[in-house]
């Protein structure tokens, strides 16, 4: 799989592309969250915003991480200190769409877009929608395989609501 460790750089495909959000979504719908901060650079853009924000060029965001180590303490804030009901999220991308840099890299990386939606279910309740979102990322080659050095998702709601606890 191109998008595993290996001692030369990773090639960035469309089918890479591919292999990189399977896992991607795969290690976060399994709720293995320790790994989630390994699918981005050391410094790395990770954010969360509504769509109104995104527009206007705000960068006020319900969440946001500058670098690999501060997704480890989300992790950690999610895993040790954080109470809240127990639930399961789904996670339903599209294909992505390869926006630049297949060919010609855009600073050594590829932009790509797809849209997500984001269905949880608490144990006692139906499933229901949490979030309707448009993800812009920048993958590039990191160290034998594809990681994200920017994450944008921008969620349609002006609101979205405060049981969104895990990473989208």
């Amino acid at each position: 799989m191109s998008t595993t460790l290996t001692d030369r750089p990773a090639a960035i495909t469309r089918d890479a592309i591919r292999d990189l959000y399977d896992d991607y979504y795969g290690t976060l719908d399994e709720v293995r969250l320790h790994d989630w901060p390994e699918f981005f650079m050391q410094d790395c853009l990770y954010r969360v915003i509504p769509r109104e924000n995104f527009e206007a060029g705000y960068t006020l965001s319900t969440m946001q991480a500058e670098s690999r180590g501060m997704l480890k303490d989300r992790v950690t804030g999610l895993t040790r200190t954080q109470m809240y009901a127990p639930r399961y999220y789904r996670r339903f991308p599209t294909a992505p769409r390869i926006i630049s840099g297949l060919g010609g890299e855009e600073n050594g990386g590829v932009r790509t877009r797809h849209n997500l939606l984001l269905v949880q279910t608490l144990i006692d309740k139906p499933s229901e929608i949490v979030l309707s979102a448009v993800c812009h990322d920048l993958i590039v080659a990191d160290e034998g395989r594809l990681r994200f050095a920017e994450r944008v998702v921008v969620f349609d709601s002006e609101m979205l609501p405060n049981s969104l606890v895990y990473p989208v």
